[in-house]
């Protein structure tokens, strides 16, 4: 047990760099003292995360008293009873879930449970080198066509008056259960298909084929042949270097990168994630705080779930560590962050939370059935697998692990 000591886990990321001086404010104001535990993930660490979440709420005397946790494990951890149900203490204290959207109240509940407070919305969207666009009189893609098209146009202009190895175009394709099935998943969503039906697999269409194959063509055709291997970090090491044209991750990413890089932020725009026949289909990610039931803690840990997600925390969050993608809606379109951040980066972001939905395969299992599209969407890219095969590979393995 903490022995009295109030122990936090975070991701070590960019959004999250004002965690610890909200901590020390934290255990000034109450006196509860905090110790903080988080990771730095990307590919071949993320999964380290994952099980430092699983085992904090599996254990009977957890690492950690509360968990900024991905919100699929969380369900899992909650079908199994291992989750503080926070809706009784919401009542108490009154408090809601009426400043964040519909897909931010249903991805943190569980029937009438309520699994963790929110903080953070982020969902895909690009960030494209504007000044080459302008040189080429390119347009901004609004769909995976134009997309194709674009990326091919610039990616054959660069390298023929540039003289250098450039790729019209970048996103996640690393394997796991945090990489490629998050960017391949808006591509789904886009045509108008779902990985599952409730907790089964959604019967085969040609909507998930031709999503696949979209999403394979273009990598295969002007991405990097190391996209197998990429995920957010590479992308943000690759757009910096001048790699590639494009990449479609979350906006945190490029809050971050328009803040810090100066002479980068003077060459990229954002956008909103290009659309199918379906529409666009941004990602949501919303992992909320959230109360294991071994803590020893759960009052103490409650008070700073309620700190941390407060409007005045998230927009201090947003002012000083440019977390743009808060979960508040009023911190969202607040007046501060008018003034803070880009003109382009707050509105793709205020877009796109109006539309972004779990377009990950959301369940009762957990993780394990996101690593199963995840797994097979990179070896299709590692091994040349065409989209049909891909999908009857992931449907194969859906079945498997949910008859489990």
């Amino acid at each position: 047990m903490g022995k009295g000591v109030l122990r936090v886990y975070q991701e070590d990321w960019h959004p999250f760099q004002n965690l610890p001086a909200a901590l020390k404010r934290f255990s000034d104001e109450t006196g509860i003292p905090t110790e903080l535990g988080w990771d730095t993930v990307g590919v071949g660490t993320i999964e380290h995360m994952f099980e430092q979440m699983i085992g904090s709420f599996t254990a009977d005397d957890p690492a950690y008293d509360i968990i900024c946790t991905d919100e699929i494990i969380l369900r899992d951890m909650a079908q199994r009873g291992r989750v503080l149900d926070l809706a009784p203490l919401m009542r108490r204290d009154e408090l809601t879930l009426d400043t964040v959207t519909p897909a931010t109240r249903e991805a943190v509940s569980l029937g009438d449970a309520v699994l963790g407070l929110p903080c953070i919305n982020t969902c895909s969207m690009l960030l494209y080198r504007r000044d080459l666009f302008d040189r080429y009189g390119l347009p901004v893609p609004a769909d995976w066509t134009e997309l194709r098209e674009v990326a091919g146009t610039l990616q054959d202009a660069v390298r023929r008056d540039e003289g250098r190895e450039f790729y019209g175009f970048e996103t996640r394709g690393a394997a796991g259960g945090g990489h490629a099935v998050w960017s391949v998943s808006s591509f789904l969503g886009s045509y108008g298909a779902r990985w599952l039906d409730g907790n089964a697999p959604a019967p085969t269409t040609d909507a998930h084929i031709t999503a696949l194959a979209t999403y394979l063509d273009i990598i295969r055709g002007v991405c990097p042949p190391d996209q197998d291997v990429i995920s957010f970090v590479e992308m943000r090491r690759d757009m910096k270097n001048g790699r590639v044209g494009m990449v479609m991750d979350v906006g945190n990413e490029y809050a971050h990168i328009l803040d810090r890089d100066p002479e980068l932020a003077d060459k990229v725009g954002v956008a909103l994630v290009p659309a199918g026949p379906a529409g666009r289909a941004p990602n949501l990610y919303t992992p909320p705080w959230a109360i294991p039931v071994g803590t020893d803690m759960p009052d103490e840990a409650w008070e700073l779930a309620k700190f941390l997600t407060s409007n005045a925390q998230l927009t201090e969050d947003g002012l000083k560590s440019n977390a743009v993608e808060t979960s508040s809606l009023p911190v969202l379109y607040s007046a501060a962050f008018d003034r803070h951040f880009r003109e382009d980066l707050l509105s793709t972001v205020r877009a796109s939370r109006a539309i972004a939905c779990e377009e990950r395969p959301f369940s009762d299992h957990g993780i394990a059935v996101c690593e199963v599209v995840g797994n097979a969407i990179n070896a299709a890219l590692r091994n040349g697998d065409d989209a049909a095969a891909t999908y009857a590979r992931i449907h194969e393995g859906l079945n498997r692990h949910l008859e489990i």
